[in-house]
């Protein structure tokens, strides 16, 4: 596996400060967990299976629901087989996630599937999605660099054409307030090259928000500040850090140890609930309700 020796580098430049984060605590047990989500109520968690096998069809994802804390409420709460279960999102009583090559709607009162879209004349690998609104919802090819808008009224899609390319989309979130759709990706060529930027949906035009490349996933907006997760390499070294958007200064959030591949991440209440991908946990941490204005 390649390591990003760019990341250390550009560290010194980049980050403004470095920000203690508190793990307040940890769920372990899952294989390979790739994605959280919450709807206010419950937790429910992406678990691809026991093989790092992202774009297997081998039936053994899963979705795994918890209440709030981190208390196992349904070890298997999808009653649709699915293979490699990724990129969560919820929307008016609906849980829609990524399965290699379709988009499923499962109820999120019984667990059974509403319907599903098919990508895979398009891709084999869809990774992350965001809702935008009841009709609408973006979802990122990662093998082909590829974001598509999905009309869930008639379930349908559409490609969005950015004026660049962005090398292995994958995180998405919504931003509505200034028509903007942020992104990153995890990169080209197995190159810790992804960049970290956002997508203004009047014009499709993509904006960099900074210079740090890297192995991106997850991403999330809470109180001014976009939080990215940043693989650095194959193996525990993974780290978050935080962009003011108002003024874009970067920190790194310091946590007392690195995680195992940070991926698909939700922030509730201060608290950033974190998948560790290659060692089949979810972490709770506590963040600094403040950050924004220290950077």
């Amino acid at each position: 596996m390649k390591k990003s020796y760019q990341f250390s580098v550009l560290l010194s430049v980049l980050f403004a400060s470095n920000v203690v984060a508190q793990i307040t605590k940890s769920i372990s047990g899952l294989h390979h967990v790739e994605s959280v989500v919450s709807e206010g109520k419950f937790l429910y968690a992406a678990d691809i299976g026991n093989a790092l096998s992202p774009t297997t069809k081998d039936g053994d994802g899963q979705i795994i629901k918890y209440d709030k804390k981190g208390k196992l409420i349904d070890a298997a709460f999808s009653k649709e087989r699915l293979n490699a279960p990724k990129g969560l999102s919820v929307n008016d009583g609906v849980l829609f996630l990524n399965d290699i090559d379709r988009v499923v709607a499962l109820d999120l009162s019984s667990g059974n599937k509403l319907y599903e879209i098919d990508f895979s004349k398009e891709t084999s690998f869809l990774n992350d999605s965001a809702v935008w609104d009841d009709a609408t919802l973006f979802v990122s090819a990662t093998d082909t660099s590829k974001l598509f808008k999905v009309n869930l009224t008639n379930q349908s899609y559409t490609e969005i054409k950015t004026d660049i390319t962005i090398a292995g989309v994958n995180g998405l979130f919504c931003y509505k307030k200034a028509s903007r759709l942020y992104v990153n990706g995890f990169g080209s060529n197995n190159q810790p090259n992804g960049v970290v930027g956002y997508i203004n949906l009047k014009d499709n035009t993509f904006k960099r928000l900074t210079n740090l490349e890297g192995y991106f996933d997850g991403l999330y907006i809470s109180k001014d500040v976009l939080y990215v997760g940043n693989w650095v390499a194959f193996e525990k070294k993974g780290v978050v850090m935080g962009i003011n958007l108002i003024n874009n200064r970067c920190t790194k959030i310091k946590t007392i140890e690195p995680i195992s591949g940070p991926a698909d991440f939700i922030i509730k209440n201060d608290e950033l609930i974190m998948p560790a991908m290659l060692s089949g946990e979810i972490h709770f941490i506590q963040l600094d309700s403040d950050l924004s204005l220290k950077l």
